[in-house]
């Protein structure tokens, strides 16, 4: 069993647009979340892979309960053993474009 520690989990949310074009309003066509943070990464990879791994660190507030429910679903053996802190889980944004 491997055990990764993710401090500073994050929910990863990337939006995908058709053409990204400064000082201009744009359509978003897709939104992904994943869980993240180094750790996080770490784990989700190895997991799909095939190795048996456990998940620490903290999560909070409703962005911590949408990473450990994205967890449960991800593919592979992984156990979630985040602790639950009061603070909220950070969130990290990014948009792409083609």
């Amino acid at each position: 069993m491997i055990l990764t520690v993710t401090l500073n989990a994050a929910l990863d949310i990337t939006y995908r647009v058709r053409e990204l074009r400064p000082r201009t309003s744009h359509r978003v066509t897709e939104v992904v979340e994943r869980p993240g943070g180094k750790g996080i990464n770490v784990a989700r990879v190895l997991a799909a892979l095939g190795h048996r791994v456990t998940v620490t660190g903290f999560a909070g507030g409703l962005t911590g309960r949408t990473v450990r429910e994205l967890l449960a679903r991800a593919p592979g053996p992984l156990v979630d053993t985040l602790v639950p802190v009061a603070g909220a889980t950070r969130r990290t944004v990014s948009v792409l474009d083609p």
